[in-house]
């Protein structure tokens, strides 16, 4: 099912000789990148902490295929995650402009976060963990703070890049008003606010407020970034009831098994047709709504798997 949404966005203005022909098609999620103890034990549970060769496949993998999107926190891991792709970066061969790997880290504004100097200094450190001067982009992990505006961390963004810091400012979790906001306060302050990443699926694409930010965005030329494009596996093949009753976000949405019933016989049929798997068909579904699905990968196969689609 395809939509006929803009291709000429913000994302493909500010990185020209990377996506010049066509927008990212998909990008890497490290957030069980992690190297702690609570990453071992409690983030990725009987799976463990990835090892430094399967994280290094799987990234030699997307880079291999032209992926240059990868996606980290200074949360994810407590900033672990942001060293081990630095660490990957400087073994990496060089290249070109046109295929250099971007790293988006985010900034969490807690609430004894509140000054300019806070985002400053959490952006220095991710770029420092990462092994960067400067970060493509940078965003902002979330709108919400006690008392300061998501135009506040625009203006901090934009004298970071003033410091040359950072490049272009991203949103995470934000409603259409909230992006309408930051792109003004972008355009009054000096710095480019160009992608918004949503938890964006087959399963929430009925929500009255998903779509009007999707129209927002289009309207303005920001991009989407979607995470849970496959609902942690709700919509692949090896999803069963008993794993279900475990799966995070058919608790957050109240989803029951039977709710799924239809829509992943319609999935199983498409794949089939095409000889694919669901998952191939779910993140294919993101594409055809000029969305850019962020996938997170465990092994070298299933990066393979995932970058078929």
């Amino acid at each position: 099912i395809m939509n006929s949404y803009a291709t000429d966005t913000l994302f493909q203005r500010h990185f020209p000789s990377t996506f010049k022909e066509s927008p990212p098609l998909m990008a890497l999620g490290t957030l069980q990148w992690g190297t702690t103890p609570i990453d071992n034990n409690i983030i990725n549970g009987s799976r463990g902490v990835l090892s430094e060769s399967e994280a290094r496949d799987i990234y030699s993998t997307f880079r291999s295929k032209g992926v240059v999107l990868f996606d980290t926190a200074e949360g994810y891991g407590g900033g672990t995650s942001e060293k081990r792709l630095g660490r990957l970066r400087q073994k990496e061969p060089a290249s070109d402009d046109n295929n250099e790997a971007i790293f988006m880290s985010k900034f969490l504004p807690s609430p004894w976060r509140y000054t300019h100097a806070h985002f400053e200094s959490a952006l220095r450190a991710s770029n420092e963990r990462m092994g960067i001067s400067k970060a493509p982009i940078y965003f902002l992990h979330s709108p919400m703070h006690l008392f300061r505006s998501v135009e506040f961390w625009v203006e901090a963004a934009a004298s970071c890049k003033r410091k040359g810091l950072l490049d272009a400012l991203g949103l995470s979790n934000c409603s259409a008003d909230e992006v309408r906001r930051a792109v003004a306060a972008g355009e009054k302050f000096g710095i480019p606010v160009i992608v918004n990443q949503v938890h964006f699926s087959l399963l929430d694409y009925n929500s009255p407020a998903l779509q009007e930010m999707q129209q927002c965005c289009d309207e303005l030329g920001v991009s989407i970034i979607a995470y849970n494009s496959l609902g942690q596996g709700l919509l692949t093949d090896n999803m069963d009831e008993v794993k279900f009753s475990h799966n995070k976000p058919a608790k957050m949405m109240r989803i029951q098994w039977s709710d799924l019933k239809a829509l992943r016989e319609a999935l199983r049929l498409i794949a089939a047709k095409h000889n694919a798997s669901m998952a191939q068909v779910a993140l294919n579904w993101c594409r055809s709504h000029n969305v850019i699905p962020l996938v997170g990968c465990r092994s070298k196969k299933q990066a393979s798997d995932t970058l078929a689609a």
